[in-house]
């Protein structure tokens, strides 16, 4: 891990969705339940979107996203390896921060609470709990818009932040000092100066706390 005593502290955010919860298959398996799509599309979230946008569908999508983010949650998995970051990261006393850009109610659809939503899973998951994720609920924040998100950033005092969307690190307010991490698999990642393309916590966790620190 950097350290203080490296002289170089990291002081690390993370993006929520999709970054830390993973949607794919609660993507796929409520868009199947409702027959919005065939099975056999791929059980990607952004194949189920790309899929009801080529219909016209966009409102499906939508509504979609509000029942994923809202009522049917608590059914998403974390992605393997984040928690176990979490709990390393507190036992070495590293600063982490969950910053989300995230609206209070979805866009349609009825009108979830999806900021408490969000705390609640958090909560079920084990990242407040002192003995594992030792979060404190204060360093989980949520921007309205991504601007707002990149204000949080700022405010935090990040050195590093992980997202999975390259539009995060491509809005012209993105703190040039602010090391970027982009998550997941990416076949064509964009243009990023300078960018560290993570494909899982494990590439992550190993970034981070290399071996031996």
């Amino acid at each position: 891990m950097i350290t203080r005593e490296s002289g170089n502290f990291m002081v690390l955010g993370v993006d929520f969705d999709n970054t830390i919860v993973c949607y794919d298959p609660l993507f796929h398996q409520l868009a199947v339940e409702r027959g919005l799509i065939p099975r056999q599309v791929p059980p990607r979230k952004n194949a189920v979107r790309d899929f009801l946008r080529q219909q016209g569908r966009e409102a499906d999508w939508t509504e979609l996203q509000g029942c994923v983010y809202g009522a049917r949650m608590v059914e998403a998995p974390p992605f393997p390896g984040v928690l176990d970051f979490f709990i390393r990261g507190r036992r070495q006393g590293l600063p982490l921060f969950i910053l989300s850009h995230k609206t209070r109610l979805p866009a349609a659809g009825p009108a979830y609470d999806l900021h408490q939503t969000a705390l609640a899973w958090l909560t079920a998951q084990g990242f407040f709990d002192p003995a594992r994720g030792g979060l404190s609920p204060d360093r989980v924040r949520f921007g309205a818009t991504r601007p707002e998100k990149i204000g949080l950033i700022r405010a935090a005092g990040c050195t590093h932040f992980i997202d999975d969307l390259p539009e995060t690190f491509l809005e012209e307010t993105f703190p040039p000092h602010v090391g970027k991490i982009l998550f997941g698999q990416h076949p064509s990642p964009p243009i990023l100066s300078p960018v560290k393309v993570m494909e899982n916590w494990s590439q992550i966790t190993a970034y981070v706390f290399p071996a031996g620190k």
